[in-house]
């Protein structure tokens, strides 16, 4: 397994200035809307403390009880109780980077210095907005769900001093994970940019007005995970976001634009719950979704913990377009970020989709066509580098051509189906589970793949 942390991959940006100092207990909040409350997941099935990682004695989902926030308790996750109840994946990021600093850092658990907490921060169906505090950085208010996590914040930090007061230890903000976009792919508010602006500025305020008010001995940014939306084709076709996944592309733009933002995994290789019998799209994750992305989160944020750790850039984890260079009138390169090993189409996992999830697009995001009776300008995919696709096209490229598009699905599909069965997918992964590998809950094993981002990446 070695070699999935052997370095950073294609960092970007500028190094941030502070450098990780590790706390005994550490937190992890999970924090978005439904998917982050684990809507979809009963029923729970990391039910037993695996390490010493604890949450909130009313559960991983207080809500805004203050009952439930009175005490810690071993993490893990239950049916009932505050919010929908079922599976989180809070557990499994928590024992997950335990075990990844086991396996890949060899440093046993009863070695390891830090200890977890962990909660989640949801807000069901709720815009970006609703989170934020995008007020001049005096003033520490906001709409309610950013009142509502700083409570829920607050509570939680308050135990864990307690805790270290009580045991001469030491307490950190680790990381935040972000499930959230749904609501905005068909709110008709955000855009693309405006996305992208307010999730940068969301980071920033956490640091800003939580960490530094809250956790004033911290002189680093808690790491910012995301888990790529995917829900753009469930709405269905008069939706603006079918075939046009915005939010997707505006978190993808965000990572890229900031030193703090890293994007974990697209969430279109999980399993969706069907939940046509409540008269809805697929906007969910399964039990077994909620739970394996957890362990995708543990795993990208144990290899950022290395960055910190080491002073440099935070690395790109995931499998990333970085660019699409046009070789001659039929030929396009599309290189890519490879987290481990080689690209690899793969059509076992998520479903065949056409051209593993390519396409040729132009300034507007329009597909490209061949000719008037063919809308498919791309003829083959290969792979003939371990970063590097070639496409084949059937046609002279076109002036019009802008960029090349990944993942944003066919509209000859079904515009119901989110995730790996259909709907906007890739069927291009590397090979990092070929060494890493999910248990589920089942003890069958699936591999630990990075499927490509949804993305696009302008012809050169």
């Amino acid at each position: 397994m070695s070699s999935l942390f052997a370095g950073p991959a294609a960092a970007q940006g500028v190094p941030p200035a502070e450098t990780i100092v590790r706390a005994r207990r550490e937190l992890i909040m999970f924090h978005g809307q439904s998917n982050a409350m684990g809507t979809g997941g009963n029923p729970a099935l990391t039910v037993q403390q695996a390490y010493a990682n604890v949450g909130f004695n009313g559960g991983v989902r207080p809500g805004i009880d203050p009952v439930a926030m009175t005490g810690l308790v071993p993490l893990v996750e239950y049916d009932g109780g505050h919010g929908t109840g079922g599976e989180v994946g809070t557990n499994a990021c928590a024992d997950g980077l335990v075990e990844y600093t086991a396996s890949a850092g060899g440093v046993p658990f009863a070695a390891q210095y830090s200890r977890y907490s962990a909660f989640t921060s949801g807000e069901g169906g709720r815009p970006i907005g609703y989170f934020a505090s995008f007020l001049d950085d005096a003033n520490l208010s906001g709409y309610p769900g950013w009142n509502d996590s700083q409570l829920r914040l607050k509570a939680m930090l308050s135990l864990m001093r307690a805790e270290a007061q009580a045991e001469g230890g030491s307490i950190g903000w680790l990381a935040t994970t972000w499930q959230q976009g749904e609501a905005d792919s068909t709110g008709l508010i955000e855009t693309r940019q405006s996305y992208k602006s307010k999730l940068i500025a969301l980071e920033r305020c956490h640091w800003l007005k939580l960490c530094q008010v809250d956790l004033p001995e911290q002189g680093w940014r808690p790491l910012w995970l995301i888990a790529q939306v995917c829900s753009h084709n469930s709405y269905g076709a008069g939706s603006m976001a079918f075939c046009n996944p915005f939010i997707a592309l505006a978190q993808r733009d965000a990572c890229l634009a900031s030193p703090y933002l890293r994007m974990a995994n697209p969430q279109y290789l999980f399993d969706y719950a069907d939940e046509s019998a409540l008269g809805q799209p697929m906007l969910h994750l399964t039990n077994e979704s909620h739970r394996w992305q957890g362990r995708y989160f543990a795993r990208a944020l144990y290899q950022l913990i290395q960055d910190r750790a080491a002073g440099v850039a935070l690395r790109n984890p995931s499998l990333d377009m970085v660019q699409a260079i046009v070789v001659n009138a039929r030929t396009v390169f599309v290189v890519f970020n490879v987290p481990a090993g080689i690209l690899t189409l793969d059509t076992t996992w998520v479903a065949p989709t056409r051209n593993y999830g390519l396409d040729v697009r132009d300034a507007s995001g329009a597909i490209v066509p061949a000719s008037e009776s063919d809308d498919n300008l791309i003829e083959s995919v290969r792979v003939i580098a371990g970063n590097t696709l070639q496409l084949r096209l059937q046609a002279d490229l076109p002036s019009t051509a802008s960029m090349i598009s990944l993942g944003w699905g066919d509209p000859a599909e079904p515009p119901s189906i989110a995730g790996r069965f259909g709907g906007p997918r890739s069927n291009i992964r590397d090979g990092a589970g070929d060494n890493d590998l999910y248990v589920a809950s089942d003890g069958t094993t699936r591999p630990m793949h990075n499927y490509a981002l949804v993305g696009d990446v302008a012809l050169s």
